[in-house]
């Protein structure tokens, strides 16, 4: 299985842009919708490089939070959302 690899490729006081390979559009996604339930986030967005090849490109853009710790934040929250959904799909499974 191959492990995702994220790179910084700009960050400044109030942007971020960063390249993640080896990963589809499913979970850039999914943190993209929780950053933007973020009041701290002007922007939250993902654009793919190519459509062959497993390579996106995420951009945050905050209103005075460091970036970084915004999207380590909704990247966090993505997360708890996943196992909430594998909690309740193995309980409405296991009837």
């Amino acid at each position: 299985m191959m492990m995702m690899e994220i790179k910084i490729l700009s960050s400044s006081e109030r942007a971020l842009l960063v390249d993640i390979e080896d990963e589809d559009i499913s979970i850039p996604e999914i943190i993209q919708h929780e950053l933007l339930k973020d009041d701290r986030v002007v922007f939250a967005g993902w654009a793919q490089r190519h459509p062959l090849l497993k390579r996106i490109n995420m951009r945050v853009q905050t209103k005075a939070t460091e970036p970084l710790k915004v999207l380590i934040s909704g990247s966090s929250k993505a997360s708890g959302k996943a196992s909430e959904l594998i909690s309740e799909a193995k309980r409405t499974l296991s009837k």
